[in-house]
C-alpha cells in the first residue's frame, strides 16, 4: 500500500470542492504492483468517477499511434528514415520532400500545430482527411530537423501514412496491432456508437467546442473522428494496462524490448532544447514542465484534458492521473495540479 499519500488525495479532494476540475482518478504502480487506486467527483453529470468511466485521453493518444507505427517498423512496412514522400504525393515537393517518419514521430517536421482556425474546421464537423488536409496544405514552420514543433498535425499525418502503406484504416490498425494484443477491453479510437459506451464518457471542460455538438472530446463528432493525435478514450485501468507495455513489467509484450528501448531512449539532439522526444513519449522531463521529482530516465506524456501518464524506471514507478478541466481553462493551475500529484506520489513512494 502506498504511504504518505494522503496530501496528494487530499490536495485532488480540495480541488474538486473549489471547483477547480469535476472528478479524477489516481493509479500507481510500482515494481509491477498495483499500490493505489481512488478515484473523487464526477466525470460528467451525473457520472462518478470510477474504474468504468471513459477518459480522453487527448495528447496521450500520441503514445497509442506511436506504437502503432512502430508495430509496422518491426514489421518491416514502414522504416524511420523512409522520407514519408515515397507514399504520401502531397508531400512530394521542394519543401516537404525531407520530413521522415522519424521527424514526424519527434516533432521535429517543421509541420504546424494543427491547422489554421481549428475550431470553424471542427464546426464544420469536417471529415478527418480535410482537417489534416487544411494542415498539411501550409507552409512549414521551420526546415526538417533543425528544431522541435510540437505538432498534432504530424501524428495525423502518421495515421494517413499507414492507411495508405498498408491498404487499412488507421483505426483498425490501433486495434489489430494495440489494442487487442494488449487485452485492451475498455479502450476506444473511435468511440463506439453504442449510447451505453458513449454515456461512460467523461465530460471536458474548456476543451474546444465544449457542450457543442461538434466539440473536440464530444461523442458525436470529435471522438468520433479517431484522429491519430488526441482521439483515444479509456478506462483508468487500461491507460494503466497499456503503458504498462512499455515498462520491464509487462504480462505480455506489445513491442519488442529495442523497439521499446528505441522509443523511451531521447532520439533528439540536445542541442534542440527540451522537452526531448523519444518516439511518441517525451522523455527526462514534460512538455508542459510538469515532471519535477521524477529521475532523468522518466518517460511519459500529457494530455491537454487533464491526464498525465509517467513512468520512471529508476524507482520502478509507473503513475496516472486523470481528471477533465482542460488546458485552456487555466494554464498555470492545469500545470500546478498535475506537478502536485506527480511530485507527491514521487515523494511518498522513494
Amino acid at each position: 500500500m502506498l504511504q504518505g499519500h494522503e496530501h496528494v488525495l487530499a490536495g485532488v479532494e480540495a480541488w474538486i470542492r473549489r471547483g477547480e476540475i469535476d472528478g479524477a482518478g489516481l493509479m500507481v504502480v510500482c515494481r509491477g504492483q498495483m499500490v493505489l487506486e481512488w478515484y473523487a467527483g464526477d466525470a460528467a453529470p451525473g457520472l462518478p468517477a470510477g474504474p468504468e468511466v471513459l477518459w480522453p485521453l487527448a495528447a496521450i493518444s500520441k503514445v497509442y499511434t506511436a506504437t502503432t507505427v512502430l508495430a509496422l517498423v518491426e514489421r518491416g512496412v514502414l522504416t524511420l528514415g523512409m522520407p514519408v514522400a515515397e507514399v504520401l504525393e502531397e508531400f512530394d515537393d521542394e519543401e516537404r520532400r525531407g520530413i521522415t517518419v522519424r521527424h514526424l514521430l519527434t516533432h521535429t517536421s517543421g509541420l504546424p500545430y494543427e491547422a489554421p482556425d481549428m475550431a470553424t474546421l471542427l464546426r464544420q464537423r469536417l471529415p478527418l482527411d480535410e482537417l489534416l488536409e487544411a494542415g498539411w496544405s501550409q507552409p512549414l514552420d521551420f526546415v526538417p530537423g533543425t528544431r522541435i514543433g510540437y505538432s498534432d498535425l504530424g501524428y495525423g499525418v502518421l495515421g494517413s501514412l499507414a492507411e495508405r502503406v498498408t491498404g487499412e484504416p488507421f483505426p483498425h490498425l490501433v486495434r489489430s496491432l494495440v489494442l487487442e494484443p494488449a487485452g485492451l477491453s475498455d479502450t476506444w479510437f473511435p468511440i463506439a456508437t453504442d449510447d451505453r459506451v458513449r454515456e461512460r464518457v467523461a465530460r471536458v471542460v474548456g476543451g474546444l467546442g465544449d457542450g457543442e455538438p461538434w466539440a473536440m472530446y464530444g461523442t458525436a463528432y470529435g471522438l468520433r473522428l479517431a484522429h491519430p493525435a488526441w482521439g483515444v478514450v479509456a478506462s483508468l485501468p487500461d491507460l494503466v494496462r497499456f503503458f504498462a507495455h512499455l515498462t520491464p513489467h509487462a504480462s505480455g509484450r506489445l513491442l519488442s524490448g529495442a523497439t521499446i528501448a528505441a522509443m523511451t531512449t531521447r532520439q533528439t539532439p540536445e542541442t534542440l532544447g527540451l522537452p526531448g522526444w523519444g518516439y511518441g513519449v517525451e522523455v527526462g522531463g514534460g512538455y508542459f514542465g510538469e515532471v519535477d521529482l521524477f529521475s532523468p530516465q522518466c518517460f511519459g506524456h500529457t494530455g491537454a484534458s487533464g491526464c498525465t501518464v509517467w513512468y520512471d524506471p529508476a524507482y520502478e514507478l509507473l503513475v496516472a492521473f486523470v481528471s477533465n478541466r482542460h488546458l485552456n481553462a487555466g494554464r498555470q493551475r492545469f500545470l500546478h495540479r498535475l506537478a502536485a500529484v506527480l511530485n507527491g506520489v514521487a515523494a511518498a513512494m522513494t
